[in-house]
């Protein structure tokens, strides 16, 4: 429940402000104190297992961008396929924000991840690179953006 609808659904006041802030409730009216003992007595959800990058960017063509199952399974062969290519053309390592420690390249494809080693936005060179011009990218700043396909999905919402 949200803090704003707890206080003025409960009249508990500044308290109820207070312990609602901390996910506590002061007071509950009659018809709710079964719902809660039942979501207490309830057993805890399972911790959802981690999808693969491939899972995760079938997921955003198919809920984000309305493709269907057989669209996107077709989309991810073309990732696949283009994979090799991408890895070869890119130009992310003379990148001014690309930092040494960082052993991935090719943040523009959907079957990479963003970097978790590139934190700062110090100048981006995608625009200038052979994969940026081949599939017509738009976006940049893709180590720390996410790729072409999630930046341009965001956009949807």
């Amino acid at each position: 429940m949200k803090r704003r609808h707890f206080v003025e659904k409960s009249g508990c006041g500044l308290l109820g402000v207070a312990l609602a802030y901390f996910g506590l409730a002061s007071c509950k009216k009659e018809e709710e104190a079964p719902a809660v003992e039942a979501a207490a007595s309830a057993p805890a959800e399972e911790v959802p297992v981690e999808m693969s990058r491939k899972d995760v960017i079938k997921k955003l063509l198919v809920e984000r961008m309305g493709k269907t199952d057989g669209e996107a399974t077709a989309m991810m062969a073309e990732f696949e396929e283009k994979l090799g290519m991408v890895k070869e053309m890119c130009i992310c390592r003379t990148c001014p924000s690309y930092v040494p420690e960082e052993t991935e390249k090719g943040f523009c494809h959907p079957l990479i991840e963003q970097s978790k080693l590139i934190t700062e936005e110090k100048g981006c060179d995608c625009p200038k690179c052979p994969v940026y011009k081949n599939m017509a990218l738009k976006n940049g700043y893709y180590c720390t953006r996410k790729s072409e396909l999630e930046q341009e999905a965001a956009k949807l919402v």
